[in-house]
Parts: structure tokens; C-alpha cells; sequence
């Protein structure tokens, strides 16, 4: 029997799946998150403190949804490659993954805007919701599964 179509999964190859499915997932993320914040400073035009808060209102409107579909996407699709693999076992850790994300950023953008006097109410919104949908994005695909 192989290591990765073992009855009974072991630990290695739960972290071996963790591994190829969030390495994707920040790549992907990271690749929107460069692609929209580029695309928003071309069109903000001078830098005021206005235009960063309509740059920031924009980014949060627009990414969310994106980095949703393309986070859930890619954890599903690696995690439908391996049918025995149970996800009530991971998921406690995306959940965890998650919330380190969410706190992570949250303090970031607020040591980085809190300078420029920039409400970061819609953004903060926006990752808590971003939190929230992917988690029960991923969930939602497996838990009437045998996955589950």
C-alpha cells in the first residue's frame, strides 16, 4: 500500500498535504494581492491621504472576493486529490492559520497606515469577512463528503 493512498493516513502525509496546498495558496494570493495594489496605485494618481483611503477601500472591495475564490479553489482541488485524508482533522488548523492571518495583517496595515491617518474600518471588515467565507468555503465542500 502507498504512503499516499494509505487506509489509515498518517501525519506525514497530512503535513505533506498542508504543505502543497498552502504553498500554492499564499503564491496565488500574493501574486492578486501585487496584481490589485499595482493596478489601484496607476489609477489613484497623486498621492494624498484621500486617494490611500479610496486606494484602500478599493483594494478591500475588490480582493476579498478574489483571494476567496482562489484560496477555497486551490485547498479544495489539492484536497480532493487525496480522498482519505479527513478534513474534520484539518480543519482546526485552518481555522488557526486563519485567525494568525487575519491578527497578522490587521496589526501590520495598522502600524503601516496608522501614519497617514487612514480608516482601516472597511479593510478590517473585509479580512474578518475574507476569514469567515474561506473557512467555511473549504468547509463547505467536504463536510457531507467522505472526506469529512
Amino acid at each position: 500500500m502507498s504512503f499516499f493512498d494509505n487506509k489509515k493516513p498518517t501525519i506525514g502525509l497530512y503535513i505533506l498535504v498542508w504543505i502543497l496546498a498552502i504553498i500554492p495558496v499564499n503564491i496565488a494570493l500574493n501574486l492578486i494581492n501585487n496584481f490589485i495594489i499595482n493596478s489601484v496605485i496607476n489609477n489613484l494618481g497623486t498621492v494624498t491621504n484621500s486617494n490611500i483611503q479610496k486606494g484602500v477601500n478599493i483594494y478591500s472591495v475588490v480582493s476579498t472576493p478574489i483571494q476567496i475564490i482562489f484560496g477555497v479553489a486551490i485547498i479544495v482541488f489539492v484536497y480532493r486529490k487525496f480522498p482519505n485524508l479527513k478534513l474534520s482533522k484539518v480543519m482546526p488548523w485552518i481555522y488557526f492559520a486563519i485567525i494568525i492571518g487575519i491578527v497578522r495583517d490587521w496589526i501590520e496595515n495598522t502600524k503601516a497606515f496608522e501614519l497617514l491617518d487612514v480608516n482601516l474600518n472597511l479593510y478590517n471588515l473585509t479580512l474578518m469577512f475574507w476569514g469567515l467565507a474561506t473557512a467555511f468555503g473549504v468547509r463547505y465542500f467536504f463536510i457531507k463528503s467522505k472526506n469529512w
